[in-house]
């Protein structure tokens, strides 16, 4: 199968960012922060030779690794091959309002390999130190902040650290912290004087007396005598260290806990923490706390600080506990009843009889069989997170401490989504011949159908010896291009960002639900070499997917440049992988899955990952197949897969026949190879590929075939003198300047393209000598004009309506129109697609 070829400009400027650089690494500085780089600076960094794409002024965050978007690897560089491991033993120490000391465990270097460690504040990078600690400052007071650290070197970039909370203590002054003077109802106070009332610092705005601050203060500007300027203590002292930690009644499963209360400091409210172990299980405000949770004839630790919004005191001295042994000593029967109820594409009601308890036990209950082992203390659970049109078998056990009884299972089929995919690929040069803007699929309703919006493409770095890096492939097109269309309004130009990526968010911002997806590489030579090589290695295929969801997902557009949000998912298209790359591939989609699951656990938003799959096998013309790629690996990594269930059968022969058939027909001469749609979907599912992943392509263009053609069959199954000629938009004639992308004609067909015409062309050829064909056996239609000899086979709303009968039949996930600028002005194409998916 192939994806139409991309405009000549579009390739122009990808060869154009895959010109490697070459230069020699001596007397060039090493990378550094606060330094402007103009475009082709060249910079060493962790032993390998870069060089700017872009002019930039460094910042933390934008080194060589951490910023593939400002700088090509171009030096062959170490011998580290080696990604780091994760930070361990990340601690806080020295808080004060404005600051803290973080320390680690220092990461054993990989052979060959210089680590240094990036420090995160949430998920934004903060320092680059080559230590192991920091020294962070610039924090606000009695503010919780949650820090990570990552390793680096040159082979890529670890996991983050386990994080660590830090709350930072209470300033001082009249901003807040220490209460300043008491205010007096008899005191005079003028502009700039300050008070303290109630646990608040305030400040005057002009002359007043006996105007209390607490009834009489606003704002700056609100004309009231006073402004609060944040809540303050007059508490300045640290608590002593708490003694005489004891326990009593101390059982199978808890402890009562007790020690001397502090005497409170001047001005202080004293409250404790019981730390288990060193963790924090509870915050008493008095001196004493009862344990429960905790397991028979085992020893524990415990330890109490006490703290004011002074400080933390230091722990008190351990007090070492053990368990007494438990009275159970029966294990409980096995779980009955066991039913299931209310099955919905993502969740099952499970229910069974509650078991006796053995004398002296507590049951508990594990559910096991879903995406993860649930535990409950009653008979019943809610399982979530479940794939659609999918069977489980949930299996019950019951626990006591004397041990577990023997399961319980059932069966439970999940249902097919309630919603299915109807996907519209915009291709970014969209706007220029064809005049499509996203502004149009606001205008025509089409945006109102589509559930994922697809756009093509990300461009893709070439590798010299470094690895292949997302880029954008037209930045006019893509973010700068003025004056686009509006589709709602007034473009706000946020983060500097207007063209197409403009357009989608004000698209989104009117449509919520809308997921808008990244497609990266597409048909060509230049993406298929690099994909071949960033997959070939760890590190490349760790920098490639870092690359591209800096850019796509985080929202890294260019320097100064910023469009968080603006893409929920990424979309691989490397048409395709040969066997040589079949490991290669599935290891690449892992890779994305990490970094885009990792990402979702500081962001809280779930990213989608799928890719376009071939809908045949690998031959002599095309190495790259269904059965070339590691279905059941590739499957796993991806939430869905786009299959193009078109090009059957196109311009690189000239026999005709029908370009995206469902089924077979006796009548055709390819009958029997499994050139068809259904062949396609059997062939996947055979291998074990859940349903509700696969989604079908619908092309919104046809294939076209002349000459030597007569009306049997529609024109059919017989062989053509050539492909079609281009044709005129308008269906009348034949495009002066024919297959010609760089210098076209007004009016032609917009693909520009021999042996095709898009759906909006086909509409209009019906109306000039054309007849419509619909064969029903193998849900196809074509259109042939006698005079010309010519036969389109392409898809309308009849046979579309009966394709979206046949996945529904099939509990797939949808489908998706190529291309949304490609069909006619109303979105026939694509509303025919909703009308049959989600009526």
């Amino acid at each position: 199968m192939k994806r139409i070829i991309l405009s000549a400009f579009l390739l122009c400027s990808l060869i154009a960012l895959m010109l490697p650089g070459a230069a020699s690494a001596q007397s060039i500085p090493n990378w550094a922060v606060g330094v402007s780089y103009s475009v082709g600076s060249l910079v060493m960094y962790q032993g390998v030779e870069y060089k700017a794409l872009q002019a930039n002024v460094s910042e933390v965050g934008w080194d060589p690794i951490d910023a593939p978007a400002l700088w090509q690897q171009v030096g062959s560089g170490s011998s580290c091959t080696t990604i780091p491991s994760t930070p361990t033993g990340l601690a806080a120490s020295g808080t004060t309002s404005s600051g803290t000391n973080l320390s680690w465990s220092a990461v054993t270097s990989p052979t060959g390999c210089s680590v240094s460690y990036k420090v995160l504040q949430g998920a934004t990078s903060i320092a680059a130190p080559t230590t192991t600690s920091d020294a962070v400052t610039g924090l606000s007071p009695s503010t919780a902040y949650s820090f990570t650290v990552e390793a680096t070197d040159a082979a890529g970039t670890s996991a983050a650290s386990p994080a660590v909370n830090v709350t930072t203590l209470a300033g001082s002054g009249g901003g807040g912290g220490t209460c300043g003077t008491a205010w007096s109802a008899t005191a005079v106070y003028t502009a700039g004087m300050t008070a303290s009332l109630g646990g608040q610092n305030y400040v005057a705005n002009y002359w007043t007396q006996n105007q209390s601050p607490a009834t009489n203060s606003g704002g700056a500007g609100s004309g009231l005598p006073w402004t609060a300027t944040g809540a303050c203590s007059s508490c300045t002292t640290v608590p002593i260290v708490p003694t005489g930690l004891v326990a009593s009644g101390t059982t199978s499963s808890g402890t009562n806990l007790t020690w001397t209360a502090d005497t409170t400091p001047t001005g202080c409210t004293v409250s404790y923490k019981v730390l288990q172990g060193g963790s924090s299980i509870a915050t008493p405000t008095a001196p004493s706390d009862v344990v429960t949770g905790l397991s028979p004839s085992t020893t524990y630790s415990f330890t109490v600080e006490a703290t004011d919004s002074a400080g933390t005191s230091a722990a008190s001295s351990a007090l070492n506990v053990k368990t007494s042994a438990s009275s159970c000593t029966t294990k409980p029967s096995a779980p009955t009843g066991l039913t299931a109820s209310g099955a919905t594409s993502s969740t099952a009601n499970l229910s069974w009889t509650a078991v006796s308890a053995p004398s002296g036990c507590t049951i508990s209950y594990s559910i096991s069989g879903g995406p993860s082992t649930l535990t409950s203390t009653t008979a019943s659970d809610i399982e979530s997170g479940l794939a659609p049109s999918t069977t489980y078998t949930f299996t019950v056990v019951a626990t006591d401490y004397a041990g577990t009884s023997p399961g319980t299972s059932v069966n439970v089929t999940t249902t097919a989504p309630s919603t299915l995919m109807v996907g519209g690929w915009f291709e970014e040069w969209s706007i220029y011949y064809a005049g499509y803007n996203i502004a149009n699929m606001q205008t025509n309703g089409v945006a109102d159908k589509l559930t994922h919006l697809f756009y093509a493409f990300s461009g893709l770095t070439a590798p010299t010896s470094a690895t292949a890096a997302c880029v954008i492939a037209d930045s006019y097109a893509d973010y700068q291009k003025l004056g686009m269309p509006q589709v709602t309004g007034p473009y706000s130009g946020a983060g500097g960002v207007y063209g197409n990526f403009g357009a989608i968010q004000q698209l989104k911002a009117a449509h919520p639900n809308l997921k808008a997806i990244i497609s990266i590489g597409g048909a060509n030579a230049a993406a298929v070499s690099a994909f071949t090589s960033a997959a070939s290695t760890a590190a490349g295929r760790t920098a490639l997917a870092s690359s591209c969801i800096n850019i796509f997902i985080q929202g890294n557009i260019a320097s100064g440049i910023t469009a968080p949000g603006l893409f929920d998912g990424i979309n691989i298209d490397w048409e395709f992988p040969t066997p040589t790359d079949t490991t290669n591939f599935t290891a690449l989609l892992t890779e994305f899955r990490r970094q885009l699951t990792a990402l979702s656990t500081t962001t809280g938003k779930t990213y989608q990952l799928s890719f376009d799959a071939p809908a045949g096998p690998s031959d002599a013309n095309n190495p790259g197949g269904f059965d070339t790629i590691d279905i059941p690996g590739t499957f796993a990594q991806s939430d869905y897969v786009t299959i193009d269930g078109y090009n059957y059968a196109g311009d690189w022969e000239l026999a005709t026949n029908d370009a995206s058939p469902i089924y077979d027909d006796a009548a055709d001469p390819l009958n029997g190879t499994g050139n068809t749609i259904d062949a396609t979907v059997n062939y996947y599912l055979a291998k074990g590929v859940p349903a509700y992943k696969y989604t079908m392509g619908f092309p919104a263009y046809g294939a076209g075939w002349t000459g030597g053609l007569n009306s049997t069959n529609c024109g059919e199954y017989q062989n053509a003198t050539a492909v079609s000629p281009v044709p005129n938009a308008n269906g009348a004639g034949v495009c002066s300047t024919g297959n010609n992308q760089s210098s076209p004609a007004a009016g032609c067909d917009t693909l520009l393209t021999n042996g095709l015409a898009t759906y909006g062309t086909i509409k209009n050829l019906l109306s000039n000598g054309y007849t419509a064909c619909y064969d029903s056996t193998r849900i196809a239609t074509s259109a042939f004009n006698p005079t010309t000899q010519t036969v389109f086979s392409y898809d309308d709303a009849t046979s579309i309506a009966a394709k979206a009968t046949y996945i529904k039949a099939h509990g797939l996930g949808g489908g998706y129109v190529w291309a949304v600028k490609d069909d006619d002005a109303n979105g026939t194409i694509v509303k025919a697609l909703a009308a049959g998916l989600n009526p």
